[in-house]
Parts: C-alpha cells; sequence; structure tokens
C-alpha cells in the first residue's frame, strides 16, 4: 500500500484520480469522486475487480440487510445477481464486519451536534479497505456499515464499464467520520404533495449521501397531510385545499409508518413537522370553531403565506394541538417533532410564546423533544431543544428589488420588517437558554433558490426560469457550496451550540416529483458534504470535479438533474 497522503484534500488537489502508471493498461483511470468528501483516503497502485462472480459476506446477522441492499443496488446497476450466504461467514469478495475497535478511528476529528435518534455519533465512522483481492468493509455498528456500503456504491456507479463488463476499483484505504450528528432535508409536502414511493425515493437519495435526517413538513395553508384518527376533517378538507391544481392527499397512518420504517433501514430518521400557530389556513378550514388570533385584514400578496394564527388561550384549541401531538408522536421511534413556530405575522409576542411554551410541554409529555424554527428561541425553551436558525442574508433582506418592485404592499413590509428585526436576536437568545442550533440559512441551503447559471441542456432553460421562488436572488450551485457551516455565524460555537445542518425545498413553485428532482439536485449533494466532511479540507474547484462524475449515480435512480455550466459533466 502506498499511501499518497493522510488527508482527502491533499489527495483530491486535482479533483480526479488516476492509476495509469501501474494499473493494467485496459482499466485505465479510476474514479474516486466520494461525496462527502471522507476524512481519510490512502490509495495504492492496483485494482480491485467486481464481476458478476463477486459475491457479498457479513460477520454478524444483523448485516443481513445491509449486504442484500448493497446486491440490490449493484443488480440496478449492472444486472449481476451477487450471492449473499444465508448467514454469518468471511469468504466473501466483499466482506461486511461488525468489530468492537478500529484502528486509526479514534484519532479522526471530533463529531459535533445532536443525534437525531438520541445515539452515539461515533456509529456513523466505518473503515473501508478495497485490496486486489478484497473488500473489507468495517465498523462497530450496522449504522457504521451502512454509511460504507454508500461509499462502495458511489465507486462502483463512478467506475462502472458498459452494462455486464467488469468494474474496476481502485485500491484504497477509506477512515471516516461524520462531521455533524445531524445532517437533514426538510421537505414541504403540504405545498406538493409526494406519494409515498416518491418521499421513497427522495429518501435513498439521502442515504447515498450519508444524510441521516428526513424533515416532513406536514401542515401549512396548502394542506394537512397526516391523518389525524380523533380529527377526521383535517384530512377529509384539509388535505383537498385548492392549491392551483398541484397533487393533494396525504398519508394515512399506517403508510407514515412505512416511510418511518423504510428510512430506518437506511438509517434515517424522520422528523414530522406539524406547523404551527401560523400557516394554519387548512386547519382553520377544517375545523371552522379554532380561534384566530390575528386580528388583521391585509393581503400579503406573498407566495404560500396567509395571516391567521392558532391561539394559546383558546381550550379548543389547545386540546386540537395536543391531540394532534399525541397521534404523531405515537407514528415514529424518534426522539424529535417539529413544531413549527415561524411567520407567525400579526400574532402579539405573548399569545406566541404561550403557545411555544404549551406545544413543548405536550411533546415533552409524549417522551420526544422539541425542534422548532428560531422564532421558538423567544420562548422557554432550554438544554435539550433544538432550534432551527433559517433567517441569514448575506446582505440585506432577501428580496429581490425592493418591497414595491416584488408586488409588496407598505403594510406587508411592515409586518416583513418587524418578523426579521425580532429574528436578529433569536439565534443569541436560543444558545443563551442551552438550546443548540440547525443550522439552515437560507442564502445557503433553501434549495428553492433559482439557478443562476445557464444550463448545458437548452432544454432546461424552462425549469430553469420557472422554478425557485422569484422573491429570492438567483445563485450559482457555487455560491451556494462556498460557505462554512461551523463560522458562518460567529455567535454559533460548533462544538456547543450547533446540533447539525439542514437544507430545505420548499414548493411553492413546484408541482410535479419531476421537478422536485431538478431543485435537489446537484445542490443536496453539496449540502451534505457541508455536514458531514470538514469543510477547511475541500474546496469548490476540486469538489466540481467530483461531482462531474455523480450525473452516473442519478441517472441509475433515473432522477432529474440540473445541468449546471460550472461542471464539466462526465
Amino acid at each position: 500500500m502506498k499511501k499518497i497522503t493522510s488527508t482527502f484534500a491533499c489527495l483530491c488537489a486535482c479533483g480526479w484520480f488516476t492509476f495509469l502508471s501501474c494499473s493494467p493498461p485496459e482499466v485505465g483511470e479510476r474514479s474516486v469522486n466520494l461525496i462527502p468528501a471522507p476524512t481519510s483516503v490512502k490509495t495504492g497502485e492496483q485494482v480491485f475487480t467486481l464481476n458478476q462472480k463477486s459475491d457479498i459476506s457479513y460477520s454478524d446477522p444483523s448485516l443481513k440487510e445491509v449486504a442484500e441492499d448493497l446486491a440490490a443496488y449493484i443488480r440496478d446497476l449492472t444486472g449481476w445477481t451477487l450471492s449473499i450466504p444465508s448467514s454469518p461467514s468471511g469468504r466473501g469478495k466483499i466482506h461486511l464486519e461488525l468489530t468492537p475497535e478500529i484502528s486509526g478511528l479514534k484519532d479522526l476529528p471530533a463529531i459535533w451536534g445532536a443525534s437525531p435518534k438520541d445515539g452515539n455519533p461515533a456509529d456513523e465512522q466505518y473503515s473501508l479497505s478495497i485490496q486486489k483481492k478484497q473488500i473489507r468493509l468495517q465498523a462497530t455498528t450496522p449504522e457504521g456499515i451502512y454509511r460504507g456500503t454508500t461509499s462502495l456504491k458511489q465507486l462502483a456507479a463512478g467506475n462502472r464499464s458498459a452494462k455486464g463488463e467488469p468494474i474496476y476499483l481502485p485500491v484504497l484505504e477509506v477512515k471516516d467520520s461524520p462531521r455533524f450528528a445531524w445532517r437533514g432535508l426538510s421537505l414541504d409536502v403540504s405545498r406538493c404533495f409526494f406519494t409515498p414511493e416518491e418521499v421513497k425515493q427522495v429518501i435513498d437519495m439521502l442515504a447515498l449521501y450519508k444524510m441521516n435526517v428526513l424533515h416532513i413538513h406536514l401542515t401549512d395553508n396548502q394542506g394537512w397531510r397526516i391523518e389525524i384518527n380523533k380529527y377526521p376533517k383535517l384530512t377529509e378538507i384539509g388535505s383537498q385545499m385548492p392549491n392551483e391544481g398541484k397533487p393533494a392527499g396525504y398519508y394515512t397512518q399506517q403508510q407514515f409508518k412505512e416511510l418511518v420504517q423504510y428510512a430506518a433501514g437506511r438509517f434515517i430518521t424522520i422528523v414530522p413537522e406539524i406547523d404551527i400557530p401560523g400557516h394554519a389556513a387548512a386547519l382553520f378550514a377544517s375545523y371552522p370553531g379554532l380561534k384566530d388570533a390575528v386580528q388583521l385584514n391585509v393581503d400579503l400578496n406573498l407566495s404560500g403565506q396567509a395571516l391567521g394564527a392558532l391561539d394559546a388561550d383558546d381550550p379548543y384549541t389547545m386540546q386540537l394541538v395536543k391531540d394532534v401531538i399525541t397521534e404523531v408522536a405515537a407514528l415514529t421511534p424518534g426522539s424529535y417533532i417539529h413544531i413549527g413556530g415561524d411567520e407567525t405575522l400579526g400574532l402579539s409576542e405573548d399569545k406566541f410564546i404561550r403557545f411555544v411554551n404549551q406545544t413543548r410541554q405536550f411533546v415533552l409529555d409524549n417522551g420526544k423533544k422539541m425542534v422548532g424554527w428560531q422564532e421558538v428561541c423567544r420562548a422557554d425553551i432550554t438544554a435539550g431543544d433544538l432550534f432551527q436558525h433559517w433567517i441569514y442574508f448575506k446582505g440585506n433582506m432577501e428580496i429581490a428589488g425592493d418591497g414595491e418592485s416584488a408586488g409588496l404592499s407598505p403594510e406587508v413590509m411592515k409586518l416583513l420588517m418587524e418578523m426579521f428585526s425580532k429574528a436578529a436576536e433569536d439565534v443569541e437568545s436560543g444558545i443563551s437558554r442551552k438550546a443548540r442550533a440547525i443550522v439552515s440559512p437560507s442564502t445557503y441551503v433553501y434549495l428553492d433558490h433559482r439557478y443562476l447559471e445557464p444550463s448545458t441542456d437548452p432544454a432546461q432553460a424552462d425549469e430553469q426560469e420557472r422554478l425557485g421562488m422569484p422573491a429570492y436572488p438567483k445563485q450559482t450551485i457555487e455560491q451556494m457550496y462556498d460557505w462554512n457551516p461551523s463560522t458562518f455565524n460567529p455567535l454559533l460555537d460548533p462544538s456547543q451550540n450547533i446540533g447539525g445542518i439542514e437544507a430545505a425545498i420548499w414548493c411553492e413553485t413546484i408541482s410535479s416529483f419531476r421537478e422536485l428532482q431538478f431543485m435537489l439536485m446537484p445542490r443536496l449533494a453539496g449540502v451534505a458534504e457541508k455536514g458531514w466532511s470538514k469543510v477547511e479540507d475541500t474546496s469548490w474547484e476540486e469538489y466540481r470535479t467530483r461531482l462531474s462524475s455523480h450525473p452516473l449515480l442519478w441517472e441509475t435512480a433515473h432522477w432529474n438533474y440540473f445541468k449546471s455550466s460550472l461542471v464539466d459533466w462526465k
């Protein structure tokens, strides 16, 4: 084994690794374009040959499903059916091995943040050794083994030849560990409903990039998307709100449990969000007897927004909130429930605080922990709570042009400026109360920004212009990649008060699953890297080269993506 470097950054100074000098001439260059960038990589001078005679073995019964998942991916990629023993063994060409201790992993950087399942973040660490005769993947838990298999999947897809031909993988040693314990995506299924099968595809894409949280935005003005047995009108009426002809619907409790189980099989935790007290038009439509605490007669003229908020002083309203939280808590074994709490325009501060405090207690009473958007920092949150830090602009308020050119009245601009001025103190207030931040700065991880640079495919021009919030300035994928979660807000110390990182995709302009895919990729891969990798060891120039081969993975999954002209796609 020849050590080229101990860090991924130095290894990939040119972004593409080749093994021409000592590899067989017919093999050619080998890609190690892994995303997220591993913590440590050492490369050798030979190749491992993966073919239809290769097999997969495992050391413990708990790894059988992980082995089957890897075999299924290779089958989809190549058409081969790799054999897997019915019980643990150690003879396979690809061997998955649980071990109590792995040399070198203790020397990796500390893992920061909050585990979404209250586990040990070190469970995700793994060691991958590809030698000429065998691939050996080691970890202390099945979760670590699974994270390692995603690296194998990327290597196999990035180095595949013609269908049926062997795949030559570079000999290498990887020691890998996440930077943050919480790495997620907030998926808006209220403004555009996605079927359970479509959500499963999103889960698969998150897993491929070592993300471990799917935060599902289940309720908003445009639709209520989760069955609540005690309040059937929430789905009878609330799931069928007029919504510009977009797909409507909801998840039965059984369907939601199946999504939770599917995600858990990929070591992803689903965090359900019930967005209250604002964003409640579907609630008010379903149960008109609920008291509205906002009494303003203003046309917001803002996509996805409506005035109105639940009243903390109305016993009927709070009983409904308690019942909803109780049913939702029973649907997921995850440790957290998201209660929303954002953009309560026109709601008095004292009513807002009382509402958050009561709803937080409902969450705790059900054995869960609370997550909320950053405005919940104004309430009595404390250690164990998480707040999602989303309001962050590089310059002035992130609205393209002034309020008038954006179609906003002076009354609406006043409401927005009040909201944003209050938000300026949220983060400091939250961390002073010992809560931790999930960093979701809108400038960098709101994936409903329109793409700025041209596509290499002229056929994408219509999607590029039509999709994304027109109120946001357009940004290139480089601009949205070029940030550091650890340092972008000097108030936050990653070792103490950052819980993790999470992207968000809002669907005001999205009306189909294909359009969702277009807005997610390639930017979701960049967010995944910011959550997993040591950012100081990466750069746009080498990342864009690693990214260039990833359409091979997306096309295998039949995934639509934006073909940015900033990347020389393979």
